[in-house]
């Protein structure tokens, strides 16, 4: 392919990706959204469990439910890196996902060990049967899309999933953090143990989000 040619596809598919994007905003609270929330709290709920397991800790107990509310409890480990994990690892793995198609050789093997990963740790440490069915259906999603990459449609459902997550820990910060619901939150966990108030973290963690969104459109579309 021609230096233009890979141009207009990129053009191109930017152009569907943005219009995906605004269609999710515009149905965000509808079915057609909804798995794609789903997938995303599970993500943010195994990125509290690594966390937890490469820090020392023991999975006590992991579990989502249709509410789109999600449950880790981790005994032991680094609680600072734990609490940490949930948003900031759900929106890393998004960003991965989203810029797996850059190299597609190197993409393969990326979207395979996260979705062994997402597998494993389902099947071992997960107490619920929404989790384990779910993290199963997205692992096998996952596996099949890694092995038909070069198909455009394929690029764009794995760019636009992990773009849609990444949009999600937004939406999820500002609704858990943000809102002044008083529910307990990942933010005002981190925030007993550091001494800064949860909407300050809360707000770093949104400027950090929309930056790396930033830095992952750019190495995709540079061109």
């Amino acid at each position: 392919m021609s230096k233009q040619q890979n141009k207009k596809v990129l053009i191109t598919e930017l152009i569907i990706l943005v219009t995906l994007l605004i269609i999710s905003f515009l149905l965000w609270d509808t079915y057609f959204v909804y798995p794609i929330k789903l997938c995303a709290v599970l993500l943010h709920e195994l990125s509290h469990a690594v966390a937890g397991i490469v820090s020392g800790g023991a999975i006590v107990e992991m579990n989502i439910g249709f509410d789109l509310g999600g449950k880790c409890v981790i005994e032991g480990g680094n609680t600072i890196l734990i609490a940490s994990a949930g948003y900031l690892g759900s929106l890393f793995l998004g960003l991965i996902l989203f810029i797996s198609p850059n190299n597609k050789k190197t993409g393969f093997w990326v979207i395979n060990l996260i979705s062994a990963t997402i597998f494993l740790l389902s099947v071992f440490t997960a107490s619920n049967t929404v989790f384990i069915i779910l993290a199963l259906l997205l692992s096998s999603l996952l596996t099949a899309s890694s092995f038909y990459m070069k198909i455009p449609i394929v690029t764009i459902f794995i760019r636009a999933f992990g773009l849609i997550s990444c949009v999600y820990v937004l939406f999820d910060i500002k609704e858990d953090i943000l809102s002044n619901n008083y529910q307990i939150s990942d933010a005002s966990i981190l925030s007993g143990m550091i001494d800064l108030p949860a909407a300050i973290i809360g707000i770093s963690w949104g400027i950090i989000s929309i930056a790396a969104i930033y830095f992952a459109m750019r190495v995709s579309y540079k061109n």
